[in-house]
């Protein structure tokens, strides 16, 4: 009988990536890293018609009401994701914007045994945008085509699994506690009750296949980045360090704002949330007037076009980036990649803390 062992399931699945684009062709799936587009395809893609295919979880009107705001590279058009499976945009003239939220298992056959073992997964929840390179008809009348990705906008779960138990330390966007175990959720339930090993108590886990910052306010200042790339011809990737001291500067008087969820602290080993920092604590080093919102609060002032700095943290496969954004164009005024530690630390504030200065 075949045997599933789960191990750690990697640290995609144990930190939140919030977000990164990346523009540019891919080298492979769960590669962050990609090839830049030469100028020639970005006039290809800048002629053809985007097709944004909204996902279920966002307001269809309020979607696109902002996205169109602030698209300016080419034609767009918005479809349901009903609409778009009816495969009436397949051809040369359209490219796509599209959620994708597809999970892929890595395991390995164990030697000498008919046994398998999982041995990571790479979760991708992002928005991709792809062209049909080619497209024919083949004889027997199936439709051929060739996709060339343009870019993604990358985001992944926060806590698959939150934890739910009464003893569970609430802070408002999550709760500190145990990350379930995917392999619970294989018979397709999004919530169960389970005795723990830990402290004999029974815990109810909920299935949350979300992510932080899987927000209108946030998405509208990523697209902002993709659309001002693309118009520049300009290829992203996650590697590219930024560090615009003349804007930095401006923190001197301005205020940096905090999505709440940057306080929480995981530990690797417990697979857990262990404790929620106060904000003196993580901002001990940096001297300059900062503010913490909750997502609900930061989104609504992004969508409102108050024009502010905010703070954004993202980890992936070991390494984490810190970055800078302003939420009225969506520029990127600061982003560093570190592979030191996952978690934002009191280091880090302070690193932006002597460029402010």
């Amino acid at each position: 009988m075949k045997k599933t062992i789960l191990l750690i399931t990697c640290l995609l699945s144990i930190f939140s990536i919030y977000s990164q684009v990346n523009i540019g062709r891919k080298r492979g799936l769960g590669n962050l890293y990609v090839v830049e587009h030469n100028d020639k395809l970005y006039d290809i893609i800048k002629k053809t018609t985007t097709y944004f295919v909204v996902p279920d979880s966002l307001d269809f009107n309020e979607t696109k009401k902002t996205i169109e705001e602030i698209w300016t590279f080419n034609s767009i058009k918005f479809i349901s994701e009903v609409d778009y499976q009816k495969g009436e945009l397949i051809s040369t003239d359209n490219s796509i914007i599209k959620f994708q939220d597809k999970n892929y298992i890595k395991t390995k056959e164990t030697i000498g045994r008919n046994d398998e073992r999982i041995v990571g997964t790479i979760d991708l929840y992002k928005f991709q945008m792809f062209y049909y390179e080619e497209v024919s008809k083949k004889n027997n009348g199936k439709i051929k085509k060739e996709i060339g990705q343009i870019a993604e906008i990358i985001f992944t779960p926060d806590n698959y699994y939150r934890f739910l138990g009464k003893e569970t330390g609430y802070t408002g966007d999550f709760e500190i506690g145990y990350v379930g175990k995917p392999s619970l959720f294989k018979s397709g339930t999004n919530e169960f009750t389970v005795k723990t090993k830990d402290d004999g108590n029974s815990y109810k886990y909920l299935k949350t296949p979300e992510s932080y910052n899987f927000h209108l306010g946030y998405i509208k200042n990523y697209f902002q980045t993709l659309n001002n790339k693309l118009t520049d011809n300009e290829s992203l990737k996650i590697r590219d360090e930024i560090k615009k001291k003349d804007k930095l500067k401006e923190l001197k008087s301005k205020t940096l704002y905090v999505p709440n969820w940057l306080l929480k602290d995981y530990s690797t080993f417990k697979l857990k949330v262990t404790k929620v920092l106060k904000p003196e604590e993580l901002f001990e080093d940096y001297k300059f007037e900062f503010k913490v919102l909750s997502n609900e609060e930061l989104n609504s002032k992004i969508l409102n076009k108050d024009e502010f700095y905010y703070l954004m943290h993202t980890t992936y496969n070991g390494e984490k980036v810190i970055s800078i954004i302003n939420s009225l164009t969506g520029e990127i005024i600061y982003s560093i990649v570190d592979n030191s530690s996952n978690l934002i630390e009191k280091s880090d504030l302070k690193d932006i803390n002597k460029l402010i200065k």
